[in-house]
């Protein structure tokens, strides 16, 4: 089996992203070669199960390919992965919270107080952000979902919605705004459980 160099330059990493864009499979090996461990590491530290984790992976990867034609707009392979990534991961963890024995592993995890009257409901949290993010206008709101859940940078999202970058930036940064004013009063499990999505 060939070794891929796990160091690699930018040029190099955006000419693989391409040539992937392209319909290279050899390409796309090659980059999931380089990233599996660093993707794997970041979803063990959450799920500490390897088989999750792997699993994760394996989609991730799979969302990339699935979504390859994209790749020819996007000038930053490696925030792209880790965005779908962190994006993915939160799924899972949200599907997870769903059974109530790792909904106390993840309140153990970001050592949630027992006080149930000054600690928040991992359902609430998630409710909470849900509602933050249906307040925005519209427009922040699917610029917003295109970069946060569909991983678009911001060159990527201008071409889809017909507007400027400058504009994306502005209704990103503002959207963001906005949703870490709002969720400032909840405490500091919201604030860590935010961190895994809102950079």
């Amino acid at each position: 089996m060939k070794i891929v160099e796990k160091n690699i330059s930018n040029k190099e990493l955006y000419h693989l992203s391409q040539m992937m864009s392209s319909g290279s499979e050899e390409a796309f090996r090659k980059l999931y070669d380089l990233y599996f461990d660093k993707i794997f590491a970041v979803a063990i530290s959450f799920t500490k199960s390897h088989v999750i984790s792997e699993e994760i992976v394996q989609d991730v990867f799979l969302k990339i390919w699935l979504k390859r034609e994209l790749f020819s707009s996007v000038d930053n392979f490696e925030a792209y992965l880790f965005i779908t990534a962190r994006n993915h991961i939160y799924n899972c963890l949200r599907s997870k919270m769903k059974e109530d024995v790792f909904l106390d592993y993840l309140q153990n995890y970001f050592a949630v107080a027992e006080d149930a009257t000054s600690s928040l409901n991992t359902k609430d949290i998630f409710k909470y952000i849900s509602e933050a993010r249906e307040l925005l206008p519209p427009q922040q709101r699917l610029i917003f979902e295109l970069s946060r859940y569909e991983g678009l940078n911001h060159q990527a999202i201008a071409k889809k919605l017909d507007i400027s970058t400058l504009t994306v930036k502005s209704h990103l940064t503002k959207a963001l705004r906005f949703i870490r004013l709002k969720l400032e009063m909840l405490d500091l499990f919201c604030l860590l459980m935010l961190h895994i999505w809102l950079p």
